[in-house]
């Protein structure tokens, strides 16, 4: 917050902004994640078929299926 007046800004205290983020957890979990990002879902694309070991980028789709692609 700036103060008009002053022209300063006023951070409030660590204590105040765990309480109004919901805990300690809350607070912590918003920190990483404006540092570290989102977390990543799933297993990418380059994660091996456990039917054939070949990507998942070298797999046939068809009808919102992955097939294996044929040797």
């Amino acid at each position: 917050m700036i103060s008009m007046e002053s022209g300063t800004h006023h951070h409030p205290h660590l204590r105040e902004r765990i309480r109004e983020a919901g805990g300690i957890y809350e607070w912590a979990n918003d920190v990483l994640i404006r540092i570290a990002g989102p977390a990543q879902l799933g297993d990418g694309p380059g994660a091996p078929c456990t039917h054939c070991g070949r990507t998942r980028v070298e797999h046939v789709e068809r009808d919102g299926v992955l097939y294996c692609p044929e040797d």
